[in-house]
This record gives structure tokens, C-alpha cells and sequence, in this order.
């Protein structure tokens, strides 16, 4: 079976419409998802119209899973593959069949919390193959990547072997639990608790001898002990009583001063030095020191425009017609970026190079995670602007803003973009990311 898939926007956000032929729909499958949505797939609307089978998805809050395309760590990779690969592995249990799943890239979506969701067609034929689930899974493996390079071969071993998706899953789970376990830090030991009490050893009793046998010490002689003496009265005139046997010992008396032939010791004054006379018998005047801003300030040195170090200057054209300022500088090696009209401490230009198909990601650095997770991303303090607020799309007719569901916002020439509905960038319009002052000029 073939089928087409149509873009539809309103209001209330993205859609995507499937149409196929009226006697080819699985009234089976129809059913079940309408008694039990699957956490899996993307809801739809079913109705029929002039012989066709029509299914509208509405995507919500989801927006494309290659907006997450990226380097992740060991455990976030086997998540990221467990969350592509487990539905179709389990949808059986909703009588529904692997290869009616639309196994597309371009069409996988995920939620905030990176849950992934499918498109499912609901028809008696096939519109896939196990070539096409092939096909995802390499794609997939070539625009994301993981931090451990052994395991990153075994993924692409088991992905050129043989490709079979619950050994693969297995693989890695198994791959995943080991490293994961490798990580894991021993517990710290409880400083509030004691340590366990050794076990004391008990000696045997030691054999002692007869108070009869035992040999008889010799005592020790008294210490003969003198008198206490008195010692003389101190210049302090209390009496003093020696009761070690030692006699006292005498006050040493501070050696005399070395008095001078004449009665005291004089110290010498040092000469000052005399005040050396000008030669021509005038005074020099005092110099006066000026400290702070009264400081007198260095000459400047004439510097030539071509010695002077290039400063970054940003120069705009006068406002067009409708209100839009546009830079009077072309893009840097024919790459388009976004130039800076907003805040100064922000970043001053934001170069998009991709390639058509491809989708160039903005967001803000989240210190939780620790690892970049956009293509382009403001510091962590950046005002108004989400983790993942933004991606910058190229297709063969253009460029196009698309937002990510953020929190305050992306708007083109003032005007609220709708989540994960595309918009069309235009030379010269003005994007700006929330209400924090990241405006930028488009240029192509």
C-alpha cells in the first residue's frame, strides 16, 4: 500500500493527514485503538470521505524526535533505542502489525519527557518492509552517536550483521547494565553509626608457680634523705624552706651596664645627610604628587586605521517600510545566520549551516544534564529561553522556524509562532527567542 502524508495546520497546532482507500482499513486494528489508545502512537481521528479512509494525527505537545538526534550518554543510548524499537516489538498486544508503523525518521515525534510516539496507518497491507525498518534504524545509528566508543561498534556490528530487533535490544541492555554497574559509586559508609566492636580474644590462663617456689627478690635499700635545710632569706624577705636536698639555687644578678669614661653611656646620634646645594645657587622647587583621577593621564600615540585592532561593531540599515531592521552586512561566507538587534551580552551572531533534510536545533545549556543537548545553545542564564525552544528546518524551498513547545515563546516580526507548526524565514525578518530581549535578524 502507498500513502502520502499532508501537513495541516490551524490554531490548535500541527496535524498530519493520511488518506488510502476505504476497503483496504483494518476495522480490527481501528477498533482497538479507539477503546485503548497505546501509549505509542500518535492519536488520530478517523472518517471516511468519498471512498477514502482519512486519519488526522494530532501532534500536541510533541514535536520530531530529530530534534534530540545527538551524542548521549551509555544509559541515555539504551533508553533512546529501547523507547524506538520496543513498540513494535510489543504491538502485538493491540492487534496491531510492525509494518503498518510509518518507520520514517522524519516522522518519529517525542514528547518533553522523550517518550517516543509512531504514526500507525491503520490498513489491512503493509505500507513498510523490514528493508525500510532496515533503513530507520541505520539512519538513526548515523545521527546519534554515544560517549563510549566500544560500545558505539558493537551497535554498529550488530546493525551490518544481522539485524534483528530483539537481540539488539538485549545487546544492549546487556552492554548498558554492565557499564551502568561499572559507574555506580560504593555507598559512603554512615558516620552517625559506630563500628562493629572487635571480638576480644581470650587468653588462656598462664601457668604461675607456688608462693613456696617462687625465687625471693632482694629488697631494695632506703634511699637515704636529708634534712630539709633552710636556705636564706631571699632580698624579698619571706623565708624559703628546701625540702629536695638540693641546695638552692642563687639569682643571677643582671650584668652591670659598661658606663662611660665620664659617668654614662652616651649613643651616638646619626648625622643627617646635608641638603646638597644647587649649582647655581637656586632652590629647587617642591614636587607636587597627585594621586586618583588628578593623576596627570599618559599621551596617547597616534595609531594609522589599518594598525588599529579591529573592534566588533554591529551596524543596522535604516527601518524598511514595514517597520523591519535589517543588518547592511552580508552573511560570512555565504552561510546564513541570525545577527543580533537585542540585549549586548547575548551572542552576536548564530551561524546555521545544514544541509536540506537536516534541522538545526536552539536551546539553553541546562546544568543538570551536563552535556549539550542543541546544536546551538545560551548560557544557562539566559532570560525566557528553554532548554529546547527552538529548530531552524531546510527544505528544498527554504528555510523554516519551528518551536519547540517552549515556555515563553519564539516569534517571527512579532508574531507567536504556534508549537511544532513550521514558519517560513524571510531575509531580513526579525526572530526573536522569548520575551529576554534574544532578537535576532534572519539572514540568507
Amino acid at each position: 500500500m502507498t500513502y502520502q502524508i499532508e501537513n495541516k495546520n490551524d490554531l490548535t497546532g500541527a496535524m498530519l493527514v493520511v488518506r488510502f482507500p476505504q476497503e483496504d482499513l483494518d476495522e480490527k486494528a481501528l477498533y482497538t485503538i479507539e477503546a485503548d489508545q497505546p501509549p505509542f502512537l500518535v492519536p488520530f481521528r478517523y472518517r471516511a470521505v468519498d471512498g477514502m479512509a482519512e486519519c488526522t494525527y494530532c501532534l500536541g505537545s510533541r514535536s520530531k524526535l530529530q530534534y534530540r538526534f545527538g551524542a548521549h550518554a551509555a544509559a541515555d543510548y539504551v533508553d533512546f533505542w529501547t523507547q524506538v524499537l520496543q513498540p513494535l516489538l510489543d504491538c502485538d498486544d493491540w492487534f496491531l502489525k510492525p509494518f503498518s508503523f510509518v518507520l520514517d525518521p522524519r516522522y518519529l515525534y517525542a514528547d518533553r519527557d522523550g517518550a517516543v510516539s509512531y504514526l500507525y496507518i491503520p490498513a489491512r497491507t503493509d505500507g513498510e518492509s523490514f528493508a525500510s525498518l532496515r533503513e530507520m534504524v541505520l539512519e538513526l545509528s548515523r545521527q546519534n552517536s554515544v560517549t563510549d566508543p566500544a560500545l558505539e561498534n558493537k551497535v554498529l556490528r550488530a546493525l551490518m550483521q544481522d539485524f534483528q530487533p530483539k537481540a539488539f535490544l538485549d545487546m544492549l541492555r546487556a552492554e548498558g547494565g554492565v557499564k551502568a554497574a561499572q559507574a555506580k559509586p560504593e555507598p559512603a559508609p554512615d558516620a552517625v553509626s559506630a563500628p562493629a566492636a572487635r571480638p576480644v580474644r581470650e587468653e588462656p590462663p598462664r601457668f604461675q608457680l607456688p608462693q613456696q617456689l617462687r625465687p625471693q627478690e632482694p629488697e631494695p635499700e632506703p634511699i637515704p634523705q636529708s634534712a630539709p635545710q633552710p636556705i636564706p632569706a631571699a632580698d624579698d624577705g619571706d623565708i624559703h624552706i628546701n625540702f629536695g636536698g638540693t641546695p638552692p639555687k642563687s639569682k643571677e644578678k643582671p650584668p652591670k651596664e659598661h658606663r662611660g669614661l665620664f659617668g654614662g653611656k652616651k649613643e651616638k646620634k646619626e648625622k643627617e645627610p646635608k641638603a646638597r646645594k644647587p649649582l647655581f645657587g637656586k632652590k629647587e622647587k617642591p614636587r607636587e604628587v597627585l594621586l586618583g583621577a588628578a593623576e596627570p593621564q599618559p599621551v596617547p600615540v597616534y595609531q594609522s586605521p589599518a594598525a588599529r585592532p579591529a573592534q566588533p561593531a554591529v551596524s543596522y540599515d535604516e527601518e524598511r517600510a514595514d517597520g523591519v531592521t535589517q543588518l547592511d552586512d552580508e552573511p560570512m561566507g555565504g552561510v546564513c545566520c541570525l545577527r543580533l538587534v537585542g540585549e549586548p551580552g547575548l551572542p552576536r551572531e548564530i551561524a546555521v549551516d545544514i544541509q536540506p533534510g537536516r534541522a538545526f536545533t536552539i536551546g539553553r545549556f541546562d546544568v543538570s544534564v551536563g552535556q549539550k543537548q542543541s546544536d546551538f545553545e545560551f548560557e544557562k542564564n539566559t532570560r525566557a529561553v528553554s532548554r529546547r525552544h527552538a529548530a531552524i528546518e531546510r527544505e528544498e524551498s527554504g528555510y523554516f522556524l519551528v518551536d519547540l513547545a517552549s515556555s515563553a515563546g519564539t516569534f517571527v516580526n512579532g508574531q507567536k509562532l504556534i508549537p511544532n507548526v513550521p514558519q517560513a524565514l524571510e531575509n531580513g525578518c526579525r526572530v526573536s527567542f522569548g520575551t529576554g530581549g534574544a532578537d535576532y535578524i534572519w539572514n540568507e
